[in-house]
C-alpha cells in the first residue's frame, strides 16, 4: 500500500492541519464526507456512528482523504490577524533594507493601515 500523500504534511499522514488544536475536519472516504473531531490532547480521531471508540492517526489514512478543516469564526480571526501582522513585518522590513528615508512614509503608512484593517476578511 502506498503512503497517502493528500494530509497537510504528507511526512505525517493521518494527522490534521493544525494538530495542536482540538477541532472538526472533514474527511474523504468514498462518495461520504464525514465531520471528524480531532483530540489534540490525545493525537487521535473521534468518529461519529456505531463506533465511538478513539482512532489512531494511522487507521484513519488507510481508511479516508484529508478534505479540510472546520474554522470557527474565532479562529478564522485570529489566522487574519497573524497574516495581516505578517505583512506588515514585511513593509517595515523593506523600509530597513531600502535605506532611504523618503520611502519611510510610505512604509509606515502601508504597514499601520494592515495593521488596521480589523476583522473583516
Amino acid at each position: 500500500m502506498t503512503t497517502p500523500t493528500n494530509w497537510p504534511n504528507p511526512e505525517r499522514p493521518g494527522v490534521p492541519m493544525f494538530p495542536e488544536q482540538s477541532g472538526t475536519h472533514i474527511l474523504k472516504y468514498r462518495k461520504q464526507c464525514p465531520a471528524i473531531w480531532w483530540d489534540a490532547n490525545f493525537q487521535c480521531w473521534f468518529c461519529d456512528g456505531v463506533d465511538k471508540q478513539p482512532a489512531t492517526p494511522e487507521t484513519v489514512a488507510r481508511r479516508y482523504s484529508y478534505a479540510m478543516i472546520c474554522l470557527l469564526p474565532g479562529q478564522i480571526t485570529q489566522l487574519l490577524a497573524g497574516e495581516r501582522k505578517r505583512c506588515a513585518k514585511v513593509c517595515e522590513d523593506e523600509y530597513e533594507k531600502s535605506g532611504r528615508d523618503f520611502e519611510y512614509l510610505g512604509c509606515l503608512s502601508c504597514s499601520e493601515t494592515i495593521r488596521n484593517l480589523g476583522d473583516a476578511p
